[in-house]
């Protein structure tokens, strides 16, 4: 019987098969569940993970500009000073009227400020970093072990072809955004996260769970297994075993699933690869979906985030 690599359990562990869906190889690759922690987990880790990022896979697009135009960047810095905590009545109102992205709910909740040294790990070519420059923000890194090379943009943005291993600094805010999921070794990995943040700081881990009703609804056909990308799809409890083994205080758990559980394992059931011309991913126009239905998804996303049956979650790891 196979042992969890997260909680060491060996007893009761079941057996699953899944396939490569996202470019429809149909590939199979040995997963078991964990009866202990509940993580389900590859049993063997491909020697060549690489070969499937092809170059056209989603987090490796380049962003657009990095810089705007002299008064929207003076907006965009205001709001993000009155998103990162001030409260007066002027500033209720232009959040109002120029809403901060839902992104800032992240950085609040991390205790960032304009000036904090931030991480973002498996960022691809560093998207959401450029835009948290357009915020404002000044000191932004990135990892990526799959880009072919450094990137460093001219508004000094630096994103980095390492593992997180390998990388040295010392950071206020670390994000891992759909990337530890993707990790061979997550209990090595956050044992580098603590080792690379600063006491009395977050770290913020998204990735999906397998305690979902996605999961028990679709099972093989779930859109967010993504064999063999996903390594490791966790349950909060295996999430507080790594948290803790690493040295972390599990401080929050959010629920932030979207409709993409349900578009996107309907898909699959049908036969149509998250890659394929006929998915929503081309576009709404030759999909199977109609607006209605997907306005139908996001409602029921929303209601499984507040029961806590999504089929992603934020996870607020805090080092003392």
């Amino acid at each position: 019987m196979t042992e969890c690599r997260i909680c060491r359990n060996a007893a009761g562990n079941r057996a699953v098969t899944l396939s490569e869906r996202m470019y429809g190889s149909g590939e199979a690759f040995d997963y078991f569940q964990c009866a202990g922690c509940g993580c389900l987990q590859i049993n063997a880790v491909p020697e060549d993970l690489g070969r499937y990022y092809e170059s056209g896979y989603y987090s490796f697009k380049q962003p657009g500009s990095c810089f705007d135009n002299a008064f929207k960047a003076g907006l965009k810095r205001l709001r993000t000073r009155y998103a990162l905590g001030n409260r007066t009545g002027f500033a209720k109102f232009f959040l109002k009227a120029y809403r901060a992205p839902e992104y800032f709910e992240w950085l609040v909740k991390g205790g960032v400020s304009l000036e904090s040294d931030i991480l973002d790990i498996g960022c691809g070519s560093g998207e959401l970093l450029v835009r948290l420059s357009k915020d404002g923000f000044a000191s932004l890194t990135g990892l990526d072990a799959f880009i072919p090379g450094d990137i460093n943009y001219e508004n000094g943005v630096r994103v980095y072809r390492q593992t997180l291993a390998e990388h040295q600094g010392r950071y206020d805010f670390i994000m891992l955004h759909h990337s530890f999921e993707h990790m061979p070794d997550p209990l090595s990995a956050a044992g580098h996260l603590n080792r690379i943040l600063r006491p009395g700081r977050y770290v913020l881990v998204r990735v999906p769970v397998v305690s979902a009703q996605a999961w028990t609804e679709y099972g093989p056909d779930w859109a967010q297994l993504d064999a063999p990308r996903h390594l490791y799809l966790h349950t909060e409890a295996s999430m507080r075993t790594v948290a803790q083994t690493a040295g972390f205080q599990l401080k929050d758990v959010v629920y932030d699933s979207d409709e993409f559980q349900f578009w996107g394992s309907e898909q699959y059931r049908r036969g149509i690869a998250l890659q394929a011309p006929d998915s929503l991913a081309k576009g709404l126009k030759n999909s199977i979906f109609t607006r209605w239905e997907l306005e139908a998804f996001k409602k029921s996303a929303a209601e499984l985030n507040a029961k806590g049956a999504g089929d992603q979650a934020c996870f607020y790891l805090y080092k003392p």
